[in-house]
């Protein structure tokens, strides 16, 4: 009986420390997670500017080429 609990008690730790690595992954996969997704809202906000300032400035653009067509044509 005492050999059986000796090694129940072994199989635990054993678990017990599988799942301590475990744990200790997700915390660092978290901590990668989150850096990747501060990264990729930087880089999303850039792309938004310069959606922004480029359609700006092919809207300009368009008006003035319409205006010169309008001027050319009277």
């Amino acid at each position: 009986m005492s050999g059986d609990n000796n090694e129940l008690t072994r199989a635990l730790g054993r678990i017990e420390g599988k799942l301590d690595m475990i744990v200790d992954s997700q915390a660092k996969q978290n901590v990668r997670l989150d850096a990747m997704d501060a990264r990729l809202r930087h880089v999303e906000q850039q792309a938004a500017k310069a959606g922004a300032i480029s359609g700006g400035i092919v809207a300009v653009g368009t008006a003035l080429a319409v205006e010169m067509v309008k001027r050319a044509l009277l």
